[in-house]
């Protein structure tokens, strides 16, 4: 069961989506705000696993309230004005619902969302101290075992991902926020659409970093975390 939450400024649309969620058997609604300011403080305390939030609110907009938070849930954008689609979905949003929301289009993103849970759940690391460096990733109809030392880097590639190591590359159905949560210590995400392994980085310029002979971007936003690992990892 997944715990949601709505941010709505419409009486309305609170009413509709808290219908639409009751008919969802793996979906709890656990709260509701008109307020985004009275949300963020809420979520700032509270975890959820799923969020319901609308664009176009008074005071602060749906995207400055989840760009706000430092642990934020996974998203699903609900909104009137579908010129915001671009940047929602910049922000990995699971779905994009452009009102007015039909139940059979709110089912699709449900149905969405709990495939990314699976797909979270398909690429873990195992709790046997023998095996913690193991993944297993799925691609297409293959489930791949993987160690995590021996992948160099993480690529986004629009829906998927790309693991490469040395010697291969595996696609897989998936985002860079599915995986980010189970990371090895030794690995950062540099970038929206790049994580690293420490174990390979062999040269670090002020934009780049290097791996053997491949040169990949560090994002600006990114750049103070990925100090802060290599520190760690130091240590």
């Amino acid at each position: 069961m997944m715990k949601a939450y709505i941010v709505d400024d419409e009486v309305k649309a609170l009413e509709l989506l808290r219908t639409y969620i009751d008919r969802i058997e793996f979906i709890e609604l656990v709260g509701e705000s008109r307020d985004p300011v009275k949300a963020f403080h809420y979520l700032k305390e509270n975890k959820v696993d799923i969020l319901f939030l609308d664009i176009n609110m008074p005071v602060l907009s749906g995207v400055d309230m989840y760009k706000s938070l430092s642990d934020p849930p996974a998203v699903i954008f609900t909104t009137a004005y579908a010129e915001y689609a671009v940047e929602g979905f910049n922000l990995e949003a699971v779905d994009y619902l452009v009102k007015p929301i039909p139940f059979p289009r709110f089912l699709q993103a449900c149905e969405r969302l709990s495939k990314k849970q699976i797909i979270s759940q398909e690429v873990h690391k195992t709790n046997d101290n023998d095996f913690a460096d193991i993944i297993y990733v799925k691609s297409g109809a293959v489930t791949h075992k993987l160690s995590w030392k021996e992948i160099q880097f993480i690529e986004k590639d629009e829906n998927y991902v790309v693991y490469h190591s040395k010697n291969k590359k595996i696609l897989s159905r998936q985002t860079l926020s599915d995986i980010e949560s189970i990371f090895p210590s030794y690995f950062c995400r540099i970038h929206k659409s790049y994580a690293v392994s420490l174990l390979h980085l062999s040269q670090l310029e002020r934009e780049f970093v290097k791996l053997d002979d491949k040169l990949l971007p560090v994002g600006r936003t990114y750049k103070s975390k990925l100090m802060e690992a290599i520190e760690e990892f130091k240590k």
